[in-house]
């Protein structure tokens, strides 16, 4: 391990360290009217599920020195524990945090929402891992590209929708998995844009508006389908089933068959 590679490694521990410290301790202290939250074990647990997804992908389908070098392999998670551990701590400028809405207000809502939005972030990072590349400043270019275009259009979205209001102040189920599946299909497509072999920034930026520009009509549909299935005086709570999963489901197989038929990246 060279010493740039060193240092990313220290730094990423730290950042992990520090924002999973203040992930984990509300998960276990906090506690609402001394009974514990719905969607505390969500909380707690989620974050392994993505550990689990990306070093599938880092086992599999990362670069060759990566995949087959356990010290590498070892790099890489502990770089995705700091990227994922910074995405908690920005969560709440999207209007969702899990402390406030899942741990003390007991927001069933906000338990799909938050979940998708770590997932998505996952696939973004794993995204960048997918291919060969000279070294881990690749990663976080490629990475970065990913996750900051669903940094804006979440908050976009949210701008022209209002679905983290729809989510923490109506409490809607079915919005908090309407978003939830949203951002986990925009993180597929976002991730697949930056996967390949490295051959430069500009090639990167290129192949990612080339291939994940679908994420742009994603939105777009979402928006509308976001309008009409808001809670109404008429319809105060509408149907998780109806306006949460199927809406979650469609997303998710339609950008499940784009990807697939985009072929491997690799």
């Amino acid at each position: 391990m060279s010493g740039d590679e060193a240092f990313a490694f220290l730094a990423s521990g730290a950042l992990a360290a520090w924002s999973w410290y203040g992930w984990y301790v509300p998960a276990i202290s906090v506690e609402r009217l001394g009974a514990a939250a719905p969607g505390r074990g969500v909380v707690q647990w989620w974050p392994a599920v993505c550990a689990l997804v990306l070093f599938g992908v880092l086992k599999t389908i990362s670069a060759h020195d990566v995949r087959d070098d356990i010290l590498y392999l070892m790099m890489y998670m502990v770089v995705g524990a700091g990227w994922l551990g910074a995405a908690t701590k920005l969560l709440p400028f999207a209007g969702v945090s899990a402390r406030d809405d899942i741990l003390e207000r007991a927001n069933k809502a906000a338990v799909p929402a938050v979940a998708g939005a770590l997932l998505a972030c996952t696939l973004c990072y794993a995204g960048g891992n997918i291919g060969d590349g000279p070294g881990w400043w690749v990663v976080i270019f490629s990475a970065g590209l990913a996750t900051a275009t669903l940094g804006a259009l979440w908050l976009l979205f949210d701008w022209i929708t209002g679905i983290s209001d729809t989510i923490t102040v109506d409490r809607d189920l079915a919005a908090g998995i309407r978003l939830g599946g949203l951002l986990i299909a925009a993180g597929l497509v976002l991730g697949r844009g930056v996967a390949g072999n490295w051959v430069s920034a500009p090639a990167t930026v290129r192949d990612f508006v080339v291939i994940a520009w679908p994420v742009l009509v994603l939105f777009a549909v979402a928006t509308a389908v976001e309008r009409g299935s808001r809670p109404t005086p008429e319809r105060p709570t509408p149907s998780p089933t109806t306006f949460g999963l199927l809406p979650a489901a469609l997303y998710l197989a339609g950008v499940a068959a784009y990807v697939i038929g985009l072929g491997p990246a690799w």
